[in-house]
């Protein structure tokens, strides 16, 4: 059985199994490519990871909440988290 970390996220416990993922601050190249380990180059999977947040406008909801701004380059843990809940581990 594979070793469960804990998430907290508005007062609720979220259970990750993918024992390497960690939630903490990650810039949008490192989660991009976590999320698209396929792409060949960066840009493009950064595109990607921001049409898929584009196509989610509950996601994007709770990140403005967790005060997300497009012209960042860095998600804090808490917007790491929020992610990882509407999106699915990478």
């Amino acid at each position: 059985m594979r070793k469960q970390s804990k998430v907290f996220i508005k007062k609720t416990f979220y259970y990750m199994n993918e024992p390497n993922f960690r939630i903490r601050p990650y810039s949008k190249r490192e989660l991009a490519k976590l999320y698209f380990p396929d792409t060949n180059n960066e840009e493009s999977a950064i595109a990607n990871l921001r049409n898929l947040m584009k196509h989610n406008p509950d996601l994007i909801t709770e990140l403005k909440k967790a005060y997300y701004k497009p012209h960042n380059k860095t998600f804090t843990p808490k917007q790491t988290g929020i992610i990882v809940q509407y999106l699915g581990e990478p």
